[in-house]
């Protein structure tokens, strides 16, 4: 029996690896088998769009973790949504964009023989029966339908695949990772259309604009001053600029947190340049509701953390180089936001220009529908065709003569409207618990695990940020909401699973002195 040299793997070692190398040629085989078919009877596109898949599908069975970076990186940047308008693809495709995630959760749940998590899941489908039982009054159940089953794709089967997929520290910190890059790779696209003026170059739709409107002001202090345009707001892969302010100030928090947490100088700058990426997409979309937003995160984290004020007045000196730099017609569009007063008063001395009385009247008209529907509203998807028209044109408290059926322009006035207070205080107890519990978690791993701490800060920073924004946006989109409380979530249960080893690990480590002593 001879001995084993050094470096030589063992019997055990090499059994294994056979194991797990010969189902993986034998599905090579059959694929290659399969693609010499497809070559000879369908073409050589088809062959090839059947090697990209089966390639795919192949790296995501070795490494499960690239399935879940992918799908985060395909949600974010709305290249599903941009295949569907673009390139015609089903939407019922794109809608299945979600389902590679399916490769790491059987490999957590059927391999690893991981416990399924819940979560916020629960309280989720209790806000899915709210829906159902707002529909039953539904002038259309067919819309109502469609609301509720994009509810149970971009929010409960959504949340359930993230949640269940990050099951570490390193997988959530590459995750969050992915997230910042594809932020800032946009506003990298945003700053260079802002840099050289080509603002037809969309880059696939990655950084869209409104070119059908280069000659129309929209907000500017003085509406005959052309300096402001809709053509100059950047609108990003979502194609509304408000909506891309609010994706892009949703991830600055992440950004911020490598910038004070990673290990070596290299990534510490990468975060700082994204941060400053991201910032400066924010700012060129010339979104006012993010700008208030904004600036109430700089106060929150002055109060939350006293012994950083100097960075955040840093921070707060950084901003106004940045927008004196980029967007010089930043100041005369946020200057707009002082006609507010004139909302409450014919005596004040700046008046509301005719976008925010817009936005006020489509607010008020969800309110009244909602003071007039007040138990479970008007169901779901409900409000905007059956409703809207009715409330926008009443002289009560119209600001504004509104022809035509709008949105509420507001998450909370709208939700109230659609699903009365049942459904809206169930959609808040859902953020509010998981904004409660973050909140509660930075105080205990304040001791001991700092990193923990600021993590939980981070996710509730960003959560405020969506909600911030969103009194000034409805529910779109709400595939990226979902996304970010399911992070949250992930990032909630990683961290208390940390803190408890770190509890035991001490407690193992000091057992011995303790005897020693007696």
């Amino acid at each position: 029996m001879h001995a084993r040299l050094p470096g030589e793997p063992s019997a055990t070692a090499l059994l294994t690896n056979a194991r797990s190398v010969f189902p993986l040629g034998i599905s090579l085989l059959f694929s290659m088998l399969v693609l010499i078919y497809l070559t000879s009877s369908r073409g050589a596109m088809v062959s090839l769009g059947a090697a990209t898949l089966v390639g795919a599908i192949t790296v995501m069975v070795l490494w499960p973790e690239l399935a879940t970076l992918a799908v985060v990186c395909l949600l974010y940047s709305n290249l599903m949504s941009l295949a569907v308008q673009r390139l015609h693809l089903s939407e019922w495709v794109a809608a299945m964009g979600v389902l590679p995630l399916s490769v790491p959760l059987a490999s957590h749940l059927l391999l690893r023989r991981k416990r399924i998590k819940t979560g916020i899941l629960a309280l989720m489908l209790v806000f899915f029966a709210c829906l159902l039982l707002s529909s039953f009054g539904a002038k259309d159940f067919q819309v109502a339908a469609e609301r509720m089953l994009t509810y149970l794709f971009e929010g409960v089967l959504l949340y359930f695949f993230v949640v269940n997929v990050i099951r570490n520290l390193a997988t959530l910190r590459r995750v969050m990772w992915a997230l910042v890059l594809s932020a800032a790779f946009l506003g990298s696209l945003t700053l260079y259309q802002a840099a050289t003026g080509a603002y037809d170059q969309d880059f696939g739709g990655l950084a869209q604009r409104q070119l059908a409107f280069q000659n129309e002001t929209d907000g500017a202090a003085d509406p005959a001053d052309p300096s402001m345009r809709r053509a100059d707001r950047a609108e990003g892969p979502i194609g509304d600029p408000n909506r891309y302010a609010q994706n892009e100030l949703m991830i600055l928090p992440f950004a911020i947190f490598f910038l004070w947490h990673e290990r070596t100088r290299l990534r510490r700058l990468v975060a700082a340049g994204s941060a400053l990426l991201i910032l400066a997409a924010v700012i060129l979309t010339y979104s006012r509701g993010a700008f208030l937003t904004l600036t109430v995160l700089l106060l929150l984290l002055a109060l939350v953390r006293r012994e950083s004020r100097g960075r955040t007045l840093a921070g707060v000196a950084l901003l106004l180089v940045l927008v004196v730099a980029i967007a010089p017609d930043y100041r005369g569009r946020m200057a707009t936001l002082l006609g507010i007063e004139g909302l409450f008063s014919d005596q004040a001395s700046e008046q509301p220009d005719s976008v925010t009385e817009d936005r006020v009247t489509l607010m008020l008209a969800a309110v009244q529908a909602f003071l007039d529907h007040p138990v479970v509203g008007v169901g779901p998807g409900q409000y905007t065709p059956f409703y809207s028209l009715y409330y926008q044109t009443n002289s009560e408290f119209a600001l504004q003569y509104i022809p035509d059926t709008r949105r509420a322009h507001s998450l909370y006035a709208e939700m109230a409207a659609e699903t009365g207070i049942v459904g809206l205080t169930v959609f808040l107890s859902i953020v509010g618990w998981l904004l409660c519990r973050l909140w509660q978690a930075r105080r205990t791993w304040s001791r001991g695990r700092p990193d923990l701490a600021n993590l939980a800060m981070t996710f509730t920073f960003s959560i405020v940020a969506y909600l911030g924004t969103a009194v000034f946006l409805q529910l779109s989109y709400e595939r990226y909401y979902w996304l970010l409380l399911a992070l949250a979530s992930a990032g909630l249960q990683i961290g208390s699973t940390e803190y408890s080893s770190m509890r035991k690990l001490n407690s193992v480590s000091s057992s011995p002195a303790r005897r020693q002593e007696q």
